[in-house]
């Protein structure tokens, strides 16, 4: 079985369904089968800057202002850390271009550890409050996941691969995704937002056995209780 992950590091739900993931899987233990999870680029604002914007600032423009910003930053935070994520909005955190931190987990997808590196982009940003468009981060990132600081440094600044994952980028608004995390499935099912584990487990028995899963269409504009959208 393959899994594909629409998801970008802007969005805390993709960190969530990461590891709701996770831990569906390892309910089903080794007699499941083999599963490979792979990455796949989303970018929720694409045209965000690199330079870094407080994210509640971000946010209060996006969401109707500073009250509905923290309702929905204190909910997210809640389920977060109900999932024992060190999720913290009081750390900081930017809201920049995930760009890089794209180009990176591509490499790492190439020549390293692409889940280790996932992981510390998203505690990097939702746990810490540090800025994904910074080559320090990046690097500590990249070396998580056993990539070294030279061949990131010389990944980041060319263009190696830039047009491919610029394909990618566009292949997902293709297919119909339009909110993150979505969760692809042999490429015919989809599961989109951080489900509760319960529903992975029922998905992937289902999907296992060929009973069928029709696939979840997205909707709506951008954050409700388990994804974040376009």
């Amino acid at each position: 079985m393959t899994i594909d992950i629409w998801s970008d590091f802007a969005c805390p739900f993709c960190w969530i369904g990461k590891h709701r993931l996770q831990a569906a899987l390892a309910q089903l233990g080794p007699a499941f089968g083999p599963v490979s999870v792979r990455w796949r680029a989303f970018q929720l604002d694409p045209e965000a800057s690199s330079e870094p914007v407080p994210l509640r600032q971000a946010y209060a423009a996006k969401f109707g202002g500073p009250e509905r910003t923290e309702q929905l930053l204190a909910t997210v935070q809640a389920q977060a850390r109900a999932d024992g994520l060190a999720m913290d909005f009081d750390q900081g955190q930017v809201k920049v271009n995930t760009l890089q931190a794209h180009r990176l987990l591509q490499l790492a997808a190439a020549e390293g550890d692409p889940q280790a590196v996932s992981e510390a982009l998203f505690q990097a940003h939702f746990a810490h409050g540090r800025n994904l468009a910074d080559l320090q981060v990046l690097t500590e990132a990249g070396m998580a996941g056993g990539l070294s600081a030279a061949r990131i440094a010389h990944w980041l600044a060319g263009e190696q691969g830039l047009p491919q994952l610029r394909a990618e980028l566009a292949q997902g608004p293709a297919l119909g995704i339009t909110s993150v995390p979505t969760f692809v499935i042999n490429q015919q099912w989809a599961v989109a937002g951080a489900q509760p584990v319960p529903a992975f487990v029922q998905a992937l028995r289902q999907i296992a056995a060929e009973t069928g899963l029709q696939p979840a269409q997205p909707a709506g504009s951008g954050c409700n209780d388990d994804g974040c959208s376009l």
